[in-house]
């Protein structure tokens, strides 16, 4: 018999859209995914070829649970923080799960923006936490101060951020991220700041929260080193923080592959880091820009700061829009799956070749002539 802390947990709807995919090309149709949120590039040549001395080398067992060292200090440099501020996890979420089982007490409240990654809201369930909302859309896609400290009481255990933000690329200014991580200090309450999505930005540089007393920040290299196969997150918080977090660790991811960990602080010691991440960035900002000329066309939708989603108001129930899409050759993200107020909103993920992203604008926009629109 299932648990009655899953029993209220849906399966990932991007998961589900993907196994759509899947079949749909099964059965011979042809079909742009603009959902999966992971690069298409191949990890670069320089992680790769280190991993696999590392593995000649005998990095293939366990290694402490914090992580090997050199990483470590390799990611402390990065944020200017101490290398006991470090813990590598075997990929963001684990860290994220981490966190939310050390942080979140039963029956508290959790405040969510809205519209956020979708496992903010099933690791508040599985904690038994009620999720409070945050509407974002009339304030393109950021959260205010404002709208934390009406909904702030001791009831609140865990914030969770998330800039530049899943699904809708939108980048929180330092000033507002600082005075929503002061009000949750104010309330006893812990932020969770996911930033993965860190590196990948546009004219709008994003600001860190580590070094805050309250904040653990949550971040890795699946998406910036195109690794989402390796299973690389880190996690930032003060030595107590993580302390409570190691309890859950240990039993749970234990450590991250040795020889992936090995690789990463190499590309990053070595300054092939950044190059690649500029080079990844560079063509991301050229889709961005396509995939905003031709969309904003036809819907509504915020030009994104970071990460690369863009999340369009379809103007029509989001199950129905994607659902009709697969028909047109274009899979899509329902909006359904990143909280309130977000039933005629889909994710775009501009993750994809130049080609398919041509394909699948054109395709959009035959359905809505079509439409008649």
């Amino acid at each position: 018999m299932e648990a009655g802390r899953v029993r209220d947990i849906s399966a990932s709807m991007i998961r589900r859209m993907f196994e759509i995919v899947e079949r749909a090309k099964k059965e011979g149709k042809d079909i742009v995914s603009l959902t999966i949120g992971e690069p298409d590039f191949i990890t670069p040549k320089e992680v790769i070829e280190r991993a696999c001395r590392a593995m000649k080398e005998g990095f293939t067992h366990y290694t402490s649970n914090f992580g090997i060292e050199e990483l470590r200090i390799a990611i402390a440099e990065q944020y200017g923080v101490s290398k006991d501020e470090v813990m590598i996890t075997a990929g963001g979420s684990e860290a994220l799960l981490n966190a939310s089982l050390a942080f979140i007490e039963e029956d508290s409240r959790v405040l969510i923006p809205s519209p956020s990654f979708l496992s903010y809201f099933t690791y508040a369930k599985l904690c038994g936490a009620k999720i409070s909302e945050i509407k974002t859309h009339e304030t393109g896609f950021v959260p205010t101060p404002e709208s934390f400290a009406e909904l702030m009481d001791r009831d609140v255990s865990v914030v969770f951020l998330n800039y530049p933000n899943n699904p809708t690329g939108a980048v929180l200014d330092k000033r507002s991220a600082e005075e929503i991580v002061k009000i949750a200090e104010d309330y006893g309450a812990i932020v969770i700041s996911d930033e993965i999505y860190d590196k990948i930005y546009y004219d709008k540089k994003p600001a860190s929260l580590v070094n805050h007393e309250n904040v653990i920040v949550v971040n890795g290299f699946s998406k910036s080193l195109a690794m989402t196969g390796w299973r690389i997150g880190f996690t930032i918080a003060r030595k107590e923080l993580l302390e409570s977090m190691l309890k859950i660790h240990q039993v749970n991811g234990v450590c991250a592959p040795a020889f992936a960990q090995k690789a990463v602080a190499e590309v990053i010691e070595s300054g092939e880091f950044d190059k690649i991440v500029r080079e990844m960035v560079s063509e991301f900002r050229r889709r961005r820009d396509f995939v905003y000329s031709e969309i904003s066309k036809l819907y509504w939708t915020v030009k994104p700061e970071g990460a690369f989603y863009m999340f369009v108001d379809v103007k029509e129930d989001c199950m129905k829009f994607s659902e009709k899409m697969i028909d047109y050759g274009v899979a899509l993200t329902p909006g359904k799956a990143f909280g309130s107020w977000n039933d005629s909103f889909v994710r775009i993920s501009y993750a994809n070749s130049m080609e398919n992203l041509k394909k699948g604008m054109e395709r959009i926009k035959r359905y809505y002539e079509d439409q008649g629109a």
